[in-house]
């Protein structure tokens, strides 16, 4: 292995790629589902490109430092602090799953449930297993941070996945709906779970501003994709040994979107403080998207809630919340652009990949 000072430019910008860079997809695809739920169909149909595109060129970059770089890889798979944004990857598939069922192709969207499923399965009985039995090098408390939840936001979107296939029938449709109310359980169930580790870490712990990063919006974004998932589900015909679950659904998705609610001003407070008061640089970092992807989530699912659960003031709400996506998307957008064009300015210096 040649020292990392030897090393070309575009070497060391792929061996220090982000676990996490699929937010990049999730938060695209979800804001092109949000401008779809809200007519914008130009701008929803550039979006889903702009992430089928991002998907593809990803998975080469992500394959590549596979192979070329297995070491890295594995250290990251054993970070605490990084190994689950190897899960960004399972919900970009699934966010992309169901926008291209509302494009009208069904084919491309079972192909990406079908990749999400199968790596929500190795990556659920593989990451957590690596930390446990990982080197003892990573602290796992100081680790602890909100990319934790991207776990519960890919187990939410294989229920939606499997909630979305269900309703567009078939001799499936029962058993999909089944596994969309199962995902939807434990993807519930780990919210609670994990949430409590990390307000406990953030209450318990000294938190620095430097540690209060982008990812810490997924504290909301878990909330709104579960929310999201229980909308899907209520709206799809449950087998009737299931039916008695409909009002709990209801129940627990109106709470959860209140206590997402909740989050907003905490993260926003969050924000403030690590660029404002405490000074910390506001620049590019891929950990942005992060932040993105719970702003549209949080519309979409608002939306959708409403119109399912009957309360008519939550569309409204998701109107404005929808055009705090568009805003925050584009902006992230420019200033990855940005940064990669001053990467080049620079000789390829990698400042803002990994």
């Amino acid at each position: 292995m040649q020292p990392a000072g030897s090393r070309p430019h575009a070497q060391m910008a792929l061996t220090n790629l982000y676990p996490g860079y699929f937010a990049f997809v999730m938060a695209t695809g979800i804001v092109s589902t949000a401008a779809d739920l809200f007519q914008l169909q130009f701008f929803s149909l550039l979006l889903l490109l702009l992430a089928t595109v991002g998907y593809g060129v990803l998975i080469v970059l992500y394959v590549w430092r596979l192979i070329a770089f297995p070491q890295e890889t594995r250290e990251d798979a054993i970070n605490p602090g990084k190994a689950f944004g190897f899960f960004t990857f399972v919900a970009a598939s699934n966010v992309l799953a169901v926008r291209y069922v509302t494009a009208g192709d069904l084919r491309i969207a079972v192909l990406l449930g079908g990749i999400g499923a199968i790596a929500w399965l190795a990556l659920t009985y593989t990451i957590p297993l690596g930390l446990m039995l990982g080197s003892s090098d990573h602290r796992l408390g100081p680790s602890v941070n909100g990319s934790w939840l991207i776990w519960v936001v890919a187990t939410q979107s294989v229920s939606t996945v499997a909630s979305v296939f269900a309703s567009t029938g078939g001799s499936q449709a029962a058993l999909l709906a089944f596994l969309a109310a199962t995902y939807w359980a434990i993807g519930t169930i780990l919210y609670l779970v994990l949430i409590t580790i990390i307000t406990g870490r953030l209450l318990l712990s000294g938190m620095s501003a430097a540690e209060l990063t982008p990812p810490y919006w997924i504290n909301m974004g878990a909330t709104a994709i579960s929310v999201l998932a229980g909308a899907r589900l209520l709206a799809v015909p449950l087998p009737a040994e299931l039916a008695a679950l409909q009002p709990v659904v209801l129940g627990i998705s109106f709470m959860l979107w209140a206590f997402g609610s909740f989050w907003i001003p905490a993260v926003v407070l969050f924000g403030v403080w690590r660029y404002g008061a405490a000074g910390q640089p506001l620049a590019y970092e891929p950990a942005l998207w992060s932040m993105v992807f719970p702003l549209g989530m949080y519309g979409t699912a608002t939306d959708l809630f409403g119109k399912t659960a009957g309360l008519p003031w939550l569309p409204q709400i998701a109107w404005g919340e929808v055009w705090f996506a568009y805003a925050a998307w584009v902006i992230v957008f420019l200033g990855m652009i940005t940064a990669a064009w001053r990467r080049k300015a620079l000789g390829g210096r990698p400042s803002g990949i990994g």
